[in-house]
């Protein structure tokens, strides 16, 4: 355990600098590669390995404690109780955000280390984007709304097709009695547990629209599966850096500005 530890620290103590134009947009993805998932950035952490899309092995923790104290040590003891060794891992993918600033600056720091002291390939996806690629429907529209706390929500908005799952426009950060006004209700799917929370508010129904759907609210594996389909912008240098989705602006930031 303690080797992992050291490892990190020392990778994440240099200075990343990385060319944000450069991606392996050539790469053979082997059936049985093996990838290491994490997702810090709620409440509801997780940490996943998964061979191909075939999941090993998953640990799931629901906690408002920050997962700094605990994410190496998943880590370590899910690649035991299946037998993997840490070399073996083909890919490290973690969710960016939206969420606790914190938890996203754990996870993608944690996942950026790994990824460089090891010469990996690095995937960070966004968690609004793995919630909605879980979404099995028919042709249509799905809303993600996940819980922002101080009475907001993330939201972001995706129209799937036969073969695809695109986003339509950026997300955004906003009340629940907002986003209701904003949105167009007509055949459109809302999950999450901001959805879930405010289905009040969203005016949410069973039969009309827009309709409440379930989704699995522990992201990492759909985080790994949704990075298998994106090989093109995996990241991999001597010196790694990952853009955070935060949407919301760090706190100490909002308090410079009212000293300001």
């Amino acid at each position: 355990m303690m080797w992992l530890e050291v490892f990190i620290n020392i990778a994440l103590k240099e200075t990343a600098v990385y060319n944000p134009g450069f991606t392996l947009s050539m790469i053979m993805i082997p059936a049985n590669l093996r990838i290491l998932a994490l997702d810090t950035s709620t409440a509801r952490g997780s940490v996943s390995l998964l061979e191909g899309r075939d999941l090993a092995a998953e640990l799931r923790l629901h906690s408002l404690e920050t997962h700094s104290a605990r994410l190496l040590r998943s880590i370590d003891f899910l690649l035991g109780s299946v037998g993997w060794e840490l070399a073996g891992i083909g890919l490290v993918a973690a969710a960016i955000g939206p969420g606790s600033f914190t938890g996203i600056r754990i996870g993608v720091s944690t996942a950026l280390g790994l990824a460089q002291v090891l010469s990996l390939p690095f995937a960070g996806i966004s968690g609004l984007d793995a919630m909605a690629s879980q979404m099995g429907l028919p042709d249509g529209r799905i809303g993600v709304v996940m819980d922002a706390r101080r009475s907001q929500v993330y939201y972001g908005e995706y129209r799937r097709s036969l073969h695809s799952l695109r986003r339509c426009g950026r997300p955004l950060l906003c009340s629940p009695e907002e986003l209701r006004k904003r949105l167009d209700p007509e055949s459109l799917y809302l999950a999450g547990d901001g959805a879930l929370r405010y289905k009040r508010e969203l005016e949410t129904s069973d039969a009309g629209w827009p309709r409440l759907v379930e989704a699995d609210l522990f992201l990492s594996a759909s985080v790994a599966r949704l990075a298998l389909t994106r090989s093109r912008w995996w990241r991999r240098s001597d010196y790694l850096q990952s853009e955070p989705l935060y949407i919301r602006p760090p706190d100490a930031k909002r308090a410079g500005k009212r000293v300001a």
